[in-house]
């Protein structure tokens, strides 16, 4: 049901829609669409019959029937593909193909000296994890600070406060994977 549960969020997020207004829509609780969307309860099939007709799909979309299969899973480093720099000095790269379906989002992050997150520590759904390639990175998770180098790897929760900093001379390259996917 997680994936169900993606494409529900994913679809209403594209169509601007909140939580609110879309639970109104369909005369449930936003804790309840909330839990949906999380995995963490299942709709009935009226209730998902109403949630794919209130975001125009059918209930095959929303459970991946109609998942669309790369027929090359393979991303050479020429084809990858950059995503605009998000934060000065921060670049960040796909590391596989774009898939409406997929449940997680590995993405190569290139953070130039000195560039970081944003003075605030920021928090989201999802779950992230970190291999730093090159360089030290610096990573506060729920006020306290972790520093690591080129091997180290990180594992959290994103809905704990969190925010990173290259501390480093040199570049950091690091492998970050998160769930549910952003890009």
């Amino acid at each position: 049901m997680q994936l169900v549960g993606i494409n529900i969020k994913r679809l209403r997020e594209e169509q601007g829609m909140t939580l609110r207004v879309m639970a109104k829509k369909l005369n449930v609780s936003a804790s309840f669409l909330s839990q949906v969307e999380s995995g963490k309860a299942s709709p009935s099939l009226t209730t998902l019959k109403s949630i794919s007709d209130c975001l125009s799909t059918t209930i095959g979309d929303l459970i991946g029937e109609t998942r669309k299969t790369n027929d090359n899973p393979v991303i050479r480093l020429e084809e990858r593909k950059h995503i605009q720099e998000v934060s000065k000095g921060i670049n960040i790269y796909l590391l596989t193909s774009r898939d409406s379906n997929k449940q997680m989002e590995p993405l190569l992050f290139h953070l130039k000296k000195g560039a970081d997150s944003g003075r605030q520590s920021y928090k989201h759904f999802g779950q992230e994890f970190v291999l730093v390639l090159k360089g030290s990175l610096e990573i506060t998770l729920n006020e306290t600070t972790y520093i690591l180098k080129k091997g180290d790897s990180i594992y959290f929760n994103s809905s704990f406060p969190h925010a990173f900093k290259n501390i480093g001379a040199e570049e950091v390259e690091a492998v970050w994977v998160v769930t549910p996917p952003t890009f």
